[in-house]
């Protein structure tokens, strides 16, 4: 499989995913004061976690499994979609991308 074929199916299933749930920051965000409130025993006084945390540690649970239970595709197409995502709320937040000047 192509490296295009496998960001077709991973970029599909993202779309798909948004159709059904919504766009990934809200949902994101919202995990992301959960385990805040979940972890604030753990964390740094003041410290809290961000949506973009939330997707690198998704992604690192889609890596945990490939490597408990190895190769499984939709175990890294997801891995791939988090950190899509995360890549995105990233720059999002650092402003770092115009997303009007062909960057879709």
């Amino acid at each position: 499989m192509s490296y295009k074929m496998i960001l077709n199916k991973a970029e599909a299933i993202l779309a798909e995913r948004e159709e059904s749930y919504g766009d990934a920051r809200e949902m994101h965000e919202s995990i992301c004061r959960r385990w805040t409130g979940v972890l604030k025993e753990k964390l740094a006084p003041g410290a809290s976690l961000t949506a973009y945390d939330v997707a690198r540690m998704m992604a690192e649970l889609k890596a945990a499994r490939v490597d408990d239970n190895g190769f499984h595709e939709d175990s890294i197409i997801d891995q791939i979609n988090y950190l899509v995502i995360a890549y995105r709320l990233a720059g999002e937040d650092a402003q770092l991308f115009d997303w009007d000047e062909g960057m879709e």
